[in-house]
Formats: structure tokens, sequence, C-alpha cells
């Protein structure tokens, strides 16, 4: 499946309706792929404390898994709630395994318990459950994990933040508000109009 939006538009960045279903499975798996540091913020000052929640990585991760070519920000939630239904079956048999208010069985575990469930989508010859869903078949569902993790740095790592109150308005609306903390955190100034060789080098030659 071609999962590239040939035909993008401002549309596609239109809100993706967000349940709580949504919103729990996300955050929690942005937390745990960049949790905050409170070690790091001892030895290196208080900007490194800071974690994805802090950066609103899950508002980016749901908008982009929303604006594929086929959407499927439900489908990742599908596959991380699964796949932590499987983990506390196989560990507590079906004691533990009766559905949370807002149905996300991943967001209820413990950051060790995520990472194990993690540790399983990332070998997927492990999962024997997989989200029953129409017109996907198991090797669309197969990369959904790992273009989440792919997304969630380059929202915690891009200027997504910084856009502040205008970030989930369309690309050509948004203001950068602030200057982004996880650029802060890494000593990244920001992008150049060029730089100092390139500015100096005469192309004539």
């Amino acid at each position: 499946m071609d999962w590239t939006n040939r035909d993008s538009d401002l549309r596609m960045w239109e809100a993706v309706p967000q349940t709580g279903y949504l919103e729990e499975a996300y955050k929690a798996f942005v937390d745990s792929i960049v949790p905050r540091s409170p070690d790091l913020a001892e030895l290196y000052g208080m900007i490194q404390y800071y974690g994805a929640l802090d950066f609103n990585t899950d508002e980016y991760l749901i908008m982009s898994m929303g604006s594929l070519y086929v959407p499927v920000a439900i489908l990742g939630a599908e596959v991380l709630n699964t796949a932590a239904r499987q983990y506390l079956y196989e560990r507590d048999g079906e004691a533990n395994v009766e559905p949370p208010l807002n149905g996300s069985y991943f967001a209820r575990l413990t950051m060790n318990e995520r990472l194990a469930v993690m540790a399983v989508l990332l070998g997927p010859d492990r999962i024997n459950y997989f989200p029953v869903q129409e017109n996907f078949e198991l090797e669309d569902i197969l990369p959904i994990f790992p273009i989440m993790n792919r997304l969630t740095f380059m929202g915690y790592y891009s200027e997504w933040w910084g856009y502040g109150s205008t970030r989930i308005l369309p690309p050509n609306q948004r203001v950068l508000e602030y200057f982004p903390g996880s650029w802060e955190q890494i000593g990244y100034p920001g992008p150049s109009l060029g730089y100092r060789a390139a500015r100096t080098y005469d192309y004539t030659k």
C-alpha cells in the first residue's frame, strides 16, 4: 500500500477527531519514546527535563497519522491497544484484561510494561492478534509501528511546538511563536539562510 498523499493540500491538515481513546494511546506512546528526564535536568539544566508530552508531540503524531493518503490514526491506536491486551493476557490470563473505561489498554500500562509491548511490536512474528480493519491486510498493518516511531521523532525535533497556538492551523497560517524547546535541548540554532563556506564560494569558477 502506498502511504504517501500524492494529492495533498491544505485540507490534509484538517484536525483529526481526537477521542479520549486516541489521545490516551498516543500520549502514552510518545511519553514512552521521549520521556521526561529529571536526571539530565540535574546535570545539564532544566531544559533537559522536558519530554514529548511537554512539546505536544502526541498532537503532531495523531495529525500526521491522520493525514496520510490512507489515514491510520485510529489504526495506530488499535495496534498499540491490541498488542497491550495480548501482553496482559499472556502475563495474567483473563483476570487482567477487562477493558479500561476509555478502551486504551496501552495507556493503563506502566512505562516498563509499555516498553515490553513495543518490543513485541518490533518483532511482528510474536504478535498473535492484529486489529481487524476493513480494507487492511496484514502487510498494511505491519509498517504502522515503524511509521509511528519515525513521526514521533520528527514531531519532537521539528518546529512543531514552537508554532504555539497556531500549530493546528494549515501550514500557511502557522507562525513560529516560540523557539522550539527540543532545539534548545540539542543546541540547534535554527535554520540558516546559508552557510559561511557556501556564501563565500565563487561559483563562477
